[in-house]
């Protein structure tokens, strides 16, 4: 494992902030022109680059994802930057309703991101087949390469919209994990979250589809007399199978721990700046709808405390950090899990309550560890 240590003398990042209050008479959607000016440099969007809008369009049964009406605003900037927008997420590795390209696309126009709405083209990141570009991840943690999603990896430009939730396996889903496990392969998520990058194979619930035989790339599953045969021996690890079985035969291998899924989540952060110029990247938080599981989840708890407001950095470390503590300092929201908590006190640990399990302190080491950001911020209210 890396032995990277903190810069003692490191400056602390600039993250802007604009509250979610409209009293001033502006709001989120004018709070986003607002930070948008704050962040990209005239050298961030030169004209006729490809600028990739990474969001996560929510899964089918949630309520509380991205607003398309803010993507639309990021859109509409960059283009008058002189670049060509795009909005796009990756397939899931588990099976729901955004596990492959069709359905994704299907779940987000269902949510309101579309052609129309966005005035911009709508990708799925990995295509048809889960489609990326291997890269090397120098003095990594956990994981020597990283499988970037081909339209991230093909785009000039990344501008990585998040939307804060809390994570059963981070501290906050935000934009650390929007990057490192929404701008990569299925076969990267992978080998981000398993014990094993082979699939668990259960021949008692194989219907007989035949995907897993006709999809495989590596041969490694076999029809013979009416019966299914897999040899890990051949798997290739692309995790492509999981998407296409009908049975459920095919299972994930979760397993891995949080602190293992939280450094090899920064490694491939690490694979996916590496394909960017460092001017080239910029990162906002929505902080509003801060539900206590991620957006992956197919249905809507309440907030857990009142809309913040806007985030935005070039330093995705010093975002989160900002994003963390201001959740942290909020009330609970009335009615929601932690509402009459400990936890629930403006001040008290949100996270402990809802996920009890995650130690935040040791995720602030790992970050520091990744060396891809600063912990250390200046929070200047825009």
């Amino acid at each position: 494992m890396s032995r990277r240590k903190p810069s003692r003398t490191a400056k602390a990042s600039i993250v802007y902030f604009a509250p979610a209050s409209t009293k001033d008479g502006r709001g989120p959607y004018r709070a986003v022109e607002t930070l948008f000016r704050k962040v990209v440099r005239k050298e961030t969007i030169g004209k006729g680059d490809y600028v990739a809008i990474k969001l996560h369009f929510g899964e089918a049964g949630n309520v509380r994802y991205l607003r398309p009406t803010l993507i639309r605003r990021v859109a509409d900037l960059v283009k008058q930057a002189g670049g060509l927008p795009f909005a796009t997420d990756t397939v899931t590795l588990y099976r729901h309703n955004r596990h492959t390209l069709f359905a994704h696309l299907e779940t987000a126009a269902d949510h309101g991101f579309t052609r129309e709405t966005l005035d911009c083209p709508v990708l799925i990141a990995d295509c048809l087949r889960s489609s990326g570009v291997e890269v090397p991840v120098a003095d990594p943690l956990e994981l020597g390469t990283c499988v970037v999603a081909q339209a991230i990896y093909d785009a000039d430009v990344l501008i990585n919209v998040a939307h804060l939730t809390l994570h059963p396996e981070f501290p906050v889903g935000a934009a650390m994990k929007n990057m490192g496990m929404g701008c990569v392969t299925r076969e990267m998520k992978l080998r981000l979250h398993g014990k094993t990058v082979h699939p668990e194979f259960d021949v008692t619930k194989c219907v007989l589809c035949g995907n897993c035989v006709r999809m495989c790339p590596g041969n490694a599953f076999t029809l013979k007399r009416r019966k299914v045969y897999f040899d890990e021996n051949l798997c290739v690890s692309c995790a492509d199978c999981f998407s296409w079985c009908e049975g459920g035969a095919l299972q994930i291998p979760w397993g891995a721990e949080s602190k293992t899924v939280q450094r090899r989540t920064c490694d491939a952060v690490r694979g996916v700046l590496s394909t960017f110029a460092p001017e080239k990247v910029v990162h906002f938080v929505i902080a509003m709808d801060i539900t206590p599981g991620c957006d992956c989840f197919g249905h809507s708890d309440l907030p857990i405390v009142p809309d913040l407001g806007l985030f935005a950095s070039t330093d995705p470390v010093a975002l989160d950090t900002a994003v963390l503590d201001a959740m942290q300092a909020a009330p609970g929201y009335p009615a929601s899990r932690v509402d009459g908590t400990k936890g629930g006190k403006a001040g008290g640990d949100k996270i402990a309550e809802i996920w009890p399990a995650l130690d935040i302190e040791a995720y602030r080491g790992i970050l520091t560890q990744a060396a891809v950001g600063n912990l250390r911020y200046n929070l200047k209210q825009v």
